[in-house]
């Protein structure tokens, strides 16, 4: 990783970008052969057409490999990369390490990009030299391609400078979307790779927890891309459960240690003690109240972890009402009540919607 010298905490300087920047795209593939062909053409139908495209299949054992190969022998600007399975992150690492362009956007190999989406990305990073880190809005749809909500995933992203106020909060940039919404300059790009290959999954949250400490970000209220939710998925769960979040809050806990790391390694000691613990991530907090319920554990051990999401400054910023109600009055539910509501709430189908709708009215 590039060193930064530097005596404070401040975006990184970077020179204006050409007319035309080369756009490298990024994607980890493995076993997806189901959807990669569609993710592939959402790319080559972009309005902007200075790409290359990256793939690094990551020992799948279906006919992925073939099914990119037929377009690498149609569009020279693909490129494929086999390796033996070691995981996203490792994946991530060889296909950037073939990249070389000044943008870097990271592509799920199941996701799907709208035709405009490099083209508006490209005019967000060349308005301002200081943007090393854009994001847009998503859809999120199932495994046949259907909407899953009309409405995009979030209603509010994160913009600005937002390092103080991450390292104030256990190191949660709020409202980042996944993956296949992230692009960064490959100054920034250079001081994040190669991603630490312990994670086989949720490396992207690696991009979205370091960007925000050494640049600006620019947000596009827009869709400009669809998350696709299926069994096949190793992120993504439209229902949670325990398991779930357990394996949420082991995420958490390993992006913190790569994020005090990382400071440490760009601004110093002193900024990676600046770093708060993670009881102060709205995230974290949720999640492990939500455990404590779920696992029945005695009131007066969970008080204290309900105190303090309840009480977290960010508290009311979660989009959902019904969300915010089951977590500030849910307390007073019996366990043998809060397992339903809690599905209501937090699970998928139609009697959640046909519920919602009834709490609408």
């Amino acid at each position: 990783m590039q060193e930064v010298q530097t005596e404070k905490l401040q975006p990184i300087q970077m020179s204006r970008l050409p007319d035309s920047p080369l756009v490298s795209v990024v994607i980890a593939n493995y076993n997806y052969d189901k959807y990669i062909s569609e993710t592939l053409e959402s790319v080559l139908s972009q309005t902007y057409q200075n790409f290359e495209i990256i793939v690094c299949d990551d020992g799948s054992t279906d006919n992925s490999c073939d099914v990119i190969a037929n377009y690498v022998r149609k569009d020279s600007r693909i490129k494929l990369i086999s390796k033996q399975n070691g995981g996203v992150a490792s994946a991530l690492n060889a296909a950037y390490r073939e990249s070389k362009g000044q943008i870097i956007c990271l592509l799920d190999a199941d996701d799907v990009w709208m035709d405009r989406k490099l083209e508006k990305v490209v005019e967000a990073f060349k308005s301002d030299p200081q943007y090393g880190f854009v994001i847009h809005n998503v859809m999120q749809i199932d495994g046949q391609g259907n909407l899953l909500r009309p409405t995009p995933m979030f209603k509010h992203l994160s913009s600005g400078w937002i390092a103080l106020e991450a390292l104030e909060n256990g190191g949660s940039p709020q409202d980042v979307p996944p993956a296949s919404a992230l692009s960064v300059r490959r100054e920034i790009a250079e001081l994040i790779f190669p991603l630490n290959e312990i994670f086989r999954r949720n490396a992207d949250s690696l991009v979205s927890y370091l960007a925000p400490f050494i640049t600006v970000i620019e947000s596009i209220p827009e869709a400009l891309s669809k998350f696709r939710f299926h069994g096949g998925n190793t992120t993504s769960q439209v229902t949670s459960t325990v398991d779930s979040l357990e394996r949420s809050q082991s995420v958490f806990e390993a992006v913190h240690r790569e994020q005090k790391l990382f400071l440490r390694r760009v601004y110093g000691e002193v900024f990676a003690q600046k770093l708060t613990s993670l009881s102060l991530n709205l995230l974290v907090c949720h999640d492990r109240y939500l455990i404590a319920r779920l696992k029945g554990i005695p009131k007066a051990k969970r008080q204290e972890i309900h105190r303090q999401l309840v009480n977290h400054p960010q508290f009311y910023s979660f989009s959902s009402p019904h969300q915010k109600w089951l977590l500030k009055w849910g307390e007073y539910l019996p366990d043998i009540l809060f397992a339903p509501v809690f599905k209501l709430v937090y699970g998928s189908g139609k009697l959640k919607s046909w519920v919602r709708k009834l709490l609408a009215r």
